[in-house]
């Protein structure tokens, strides 16, 4: 790459132009091809394949797929669908315009942080060498409706047989149908590198990286964790440097930590933004903004009484000047004459302690002559040094954590709205001291905090780190929850199939009392087993992580083949309802006790419902009634019909959906064939599919 980070003219001249500007060596290094079409198969992938035919009817369908697989493929990730109602933008060369189909954007927040975190655009968007540029046109699209976007990391790309290549990361957003959007608008340009010189400490004369990768950077240290450029908390921007191999490096890492911690207690009292706390630029340029995060702090002495306030987050998320001027924390650093974020840091954080620790024992080392004594506070300042290196980079990771949740933050409470953000934060620093990675932190701290209010609702995600353990503890871990399971599984059948515990295991109790312990029981049992399986699945990750040979599962617990199961025979639109089924009822049905099982066979029958009464239009909404006794469903036309959760319970899913697939055949074939006195006849025949079962009409009573 040129000084401008980009492509060097000597390189480009070596090729043709038709080359470079229709990027025919352009390669993207996401999933694999039969990964996406693997994708193409969910509801979540038919979906995406339906959109791509809305806005190319006239395509055929290889084309279409080929499409679908071009685009899912730029991906690091299979993408995760959401629903979007906010502007997406793009980047094209400077007086250029983006194409009216291209589905490639982001969020402009995500933009303007990559802006402000100074990468290089071209780079962190993987870019072609024909889209380089040293400026951008940042262009904008509006969606008319709240409509689906699908979501993925932008993955690395090589071009010119592998002479460039482009690391992406970038979070991409993907719009199959651009006819769902307005025309794009222009915005801002903006430029593709921006070089921010970073300060460096007195005790630092060597280069160091800065946050876009620039500079040399030093090896990283056996058994550290390289340390990820993060995003920070509450909009908060902050680097951090990659690669930790001494206490020069890991004190940077703390004042980048630092930031965090003074810039929430800051907020409280509305003081300024400043460049950096201690006269010395923190990493990665210093923080940007409020911030509210919060280290590990065991609070002791006179600070006590303000945890969970100042200490551990700042006034301003509590929105008290007050608590902020009164709070025994500020009185006392204003007794000591030093801002209260920074006494936070320095003596309630154990980060802060280890770290005024280290300076005291280099001071000292400084000031002794006596080679004795010297070589005595060198030993401590080694293990000193090595634990302070530890604790920081313990919270780099928990900060980086701490982002992607706040990131996540309002699509989450929109699923699960009973979930508390503490309750994750809280439950993110146990799986980052286990060692985590962040990402895979988060997803545990989810699972736990939603499993509190929705009962295995998400699976589960043990504490435990599978990854440092051996390939032998995981072939060991493998067999004994493979075994907890299989066993499980039986016991929590054999417990369900209990339906009168009060004439055997509850024997002398009265019979409402009974059936109270029958179902402490079913759930106790239910989430042991969860558990068990959480640990089998993070194992044979691990497992498939390292290359290993996954071990044959029990037969009871081997998936079954579904290429000639109902589902194989769903079509696009009774698939979305069977996802939107198991999305806005699985939550509310789970809390009040119905196992996985009994969830999929109410959203078959939600679906088989919607199907019966598809001269209404697509289903819009499916509601769980108060009493979690029925489910409104609500189409395009009035009115709402219903159906008995209980009566939904008389069928397997299975049954559910072969009712579904005849309903639609005997629609199909009379929507083509013409009117016959007999037709009513042959289509109430077709709607008892599997004769003898129930049917859930719709009642004439509206929902309570």
């Amino acid at each position: 790459m040129s000084d401008l980070g980009l492509t060097p003219e000597e390189l480009k001249r070596q090729y043709n132009e038709k080359t470079l500007k229709e990027a025919l060596t352009f390669k993207t290094q996401g999933v694999s091809r039969q990964a996406a079409l693997d994708y193409l198969e969910t509801p979540e992938g038919q979906l995406y394949r339906q959109r791509l035919i809305e806005a190319a009817p006239d395509k055929p369908v290889s084309e279409i797929r080929r499409r679908a697989i071009d685009q899912i493929t730029s991906g690091r990730e299979l993408p995760r669908m959401e629903i979007l109602n906010e502007p997406l933008v793009k980047i094209v060369p400077n007086g250029q315009q983006p194409s009216p189909f291209s589905p490639f954007w982001a969020k402009e927040a995500d933009l303007d942080a990559a802006v402000k975190e100074g990468k290089n655009l071209s780079q962190h968007f993987a870019l072609p060498i024909a889209s380089e540029s040293t400026q951008y046109d940042v262009y904008k699209i509006t969606p008319k409706a709240p409509t689906e976007a699908f979501v993925n990391t932008v993955a690395p790309t090589s071009e010119l047989g592998g002479q460039v290549t482009k690391p992406g990361g970038a979070t991409q957003y993907l719009t199959p149908n651009r006819q769902l959007y307005e025309p794009a608008e222009f915005v801002k340009t903006v430029d593709n590198h921006l070089h921010i010189p970073l300060q460096k400490s007195p005790a630092s004369p060597s280069p160091v990286p800065d946050a876009v990768g620039g500079g040399p950077e030093r090896p990283k240290a056996p058994g550290m964790h390289g340390l990820a450029k993060a995003t920070g908390i509450a909009g908060a921007a902050y680097g951090v440097y990659q690669g930790v191999n001494d206490t020069r490096d890991a004190i940077d890492t703390a004042r980048s930590n630092r930031e965090q911690w003074v810039r929430g207690a800051e907020a409280g009292a509305d003081v300024a933004t400043r460049g950096a706390v201690t006269g010395v630029a923190g990493a990665g340029g210093g923080a940007l903004g409020a911030a509210g995060g919060a280290l590990t702090s065991p609070v002791t002495g006179p600070v006590g009484p303000v945890v969970g306030g100042l200490a551990t987050g700042g006034a301003a998320a509590y929105g008290a000047e007050k608590l902020y001027e009164d709070s025994r924390l500020q009185q006392w650093s204003k007794a000591l004459g030093r801002e209260v974020g920074e006494l936070g840091y320095d003596h309630v954080s154990k980060e802060g302690r280890l770290l005024r620790q280290v300076n005291g024992l280099k001071e000292d080392l400084q000031n002794e002559t006596d080679p004795a004594k010297r070589a005595q506070l060198q030993t401590r300042l080694n293990a000193t040094s090595e634990t302070f290196a530890t604790e920081a980079e313990r919270n780099g990771r928990y900060f980086e954590g701490r982002a992607g949740i706040d990131k996540a933050w309002e699509q989450t409470h929109a699923t699960y709205p009973k979930v508390d953000k503490d309750d994750v934060n809280g439950a993110l620093a146990r799986h980052i001291d286990a060692g985590k990675r962040p990402a895979d932190a988060v997803r545990g701290a989810l699972s736990d905090a939603v499993h509190e209010k929705y009962p295995r609702a998400l699976p589960h995600q043990p504490v435990e780190n599978h990854r440092a353990l051996s390939n032998e503890q995981l072939a060991t871990k493998h067999g004994q929850y493979a075994g907890e399971v299989a066993q499980g599984r039986k016991d929590v059948l054999a417990l369900a199939a209990n339906k009168d515990s009060h004439n055997n295991l509850d024997q002398g109790w009265p019979k409402a009392l009974a059936q109270e312990r029958q179902a402490g029981r079913v759930k106790d049992g239910l989430n042991e087993l969860w558990r068990d399986t959480g640990h089998l699945g993070a194992v044979r990750e691990s497992m498939q992580e390292r290359g290993m040979k996954l071990p044959e599962l029990p037969a009871e617990l081997r998936p079954k083949d579904t290429s000639t199961s109902p589902r194989s025979a769903l079509s696009p639109q009774q698939a979305r309802h069977h996802q939107l089924a198991q999305t806005q009822l699985g939550p509310a049905l789970s809390a009040r006790g119905h196992s996985p099982e009994q969830i999929e066979r109410v959203s078959a029958a939600a679906v088989g419902h919607a199907q019966q009464h598809a001269h209404r239009g697509d289903v819009r909404a499916f509601h769980l009634s108060k009493d979690g006794e029925r489910v409104a469903v609500v189409q395009e036309s009035a009115p709402v019909s219903e159906f008995s959760v209980k009566a939904a319970q008389g069928q397997t899913a299975d049954q559910h959906l072969e009712r579904a697939h005849a309903l639609a055949q005997a629609q199909a074939r009379g929507h083509t064939e013409e009117r016959s006195p007999g037709r009513e006849t042959s289509l109430a025949a077709a709607s008892q599919t599997n004769a003898g079962t129930p049917q859930h009409e719709a009642p004439q009573r509206a929902m309570a």
